[in-house]
């Protein structure tokens, strides 16, 4: 499909996100069948236009509910049939119910629809494709050591151990300080929120990222179905759940009188990194390369992928 055409029919879409849109009227403007239209879209974008329609629906809902109107209302805003069926889509999408997201997620930007390439090669974006899920994918545990690994050149920490665990997790411990959350929740809660808070990111949003490059742990926290968090600092014990970037509770704290530090566990997020694995040689040589000039530091590793 001609990228000209296509920007119409993208453009068109987001001016009648709030509408009913017809296929017959999508292939109109882009002056095809609707069948051979379909055909085009799929093959140009990598999913059913029915999809695409759902996914900026759902994005630009995310919107209107951070906006602080009701679930019952943003569903039939957004032309769902549906209080349950608006739910469940949003929820399949994004891994949190939309009033989750409405009560925990700090802020929203509908993304830009990005027309791909359509000369790029099918085999080369094949081959390139597992070459970057392989590469973002490590890049994710890499973001998260580099946290504990500036505490150690600082000489706040001594240890870090690193877990392979099962469904394709890894736990990431050390017994640095810990990050400065204290009894007033509150300002706990903008700490948090200001280093992991992250948002949901879509499938057709991360295909046209570049690769990974020193993220931050705000998309990396995005990037991941789950990742749980445990401080332990000034005989506080600190608990926080994300899924795809949004918190799921209230931050949980309760007294410690273990030694401070900083416990994350991440899974990667399936509908984005499919089948794919972490390298568990990549990133042992990673942090053994990393910490080789850090004096007094212990590194273990556990489990296996």
């Amino acid at each position: 499909m001609e990228s000209d055409a296509l920007k119409k029919v993208l453009n068109y879409v987001d001016e009648h996100v709030t509408e009913k849109i017809e296929l017959r009227d999508l292939s109109k403007i882009a002056g095809y069948s609707p069948f051979y239209f379909s055909k085009l879209f799929s093959e140009t974008m990598g999913m059913p236009v029915t999809g695409y329609i759902r996914i900026r629906k759902l994005q630009h809902a995310v919107v209107s509910l951070l906006e602080g109107r009701k679930v019952l209302d943003v569903a039939f805003m957004y032309a769902f049939e549906s209080h349950e069926g608006f739910t469940r889509a949003f929820t399949q999408l994004f891994g949190s119910t939309p009033s989750t997201v409405r009560r925990y997620l700090t802020s929203y930007t509908v993304p830009e629809y990005v027309v791909p390439d359509v000369k790029s090669k099918e085999g080369h974006m094949k081959t390139g494709n597992e070459e970057k899920l392989q590469h973002d994918m490590d890049q994710l545990v890499f973001e998260v050591l580099n946290e504990s690994i500036e505490e150690a050149q600082k000489g706040f920490c001594t240890r870090i151990d690193v877990s392979f665990l099962p469904e394709n997790r890894v736990k990431i411990c050390d017994n640095g300080r810990g990050l400065p959350l204290s009894g007033d929740l509150h300002a706990s809660k903008e700490v948090l929120d200001k280093i992991l808070a992250g948002k949901p990111i879509t499938n057709a949003e991360y295909s046209q990222m570049g690769d990974l490059v020193q993220p931050g742990m705000q998309t990396i926290n995005s990037l991941c179905e789950s990742q749980h968090i445990t401080v332990n600092r000034d005989n506080r014990q600190f608990r926080q759940e994300y899924i795809r970037g949004v918190a799921q509770h209230e931050i949980s704290m309760s007294e410690s009188t273990g030694r401070s530090g900083t416990t994350v566990i991440l899974k990667p997020d399936k509908a984005i990194f499919g089948e794919t694995v972490f390298s568990r040689k990549k990133i042992i040589q990673w942090l053994k390369h990393k910490s080789a000039d850090i004096a007094n530091l212990m590194i273990q590793f556990y489990g296996s992928n």
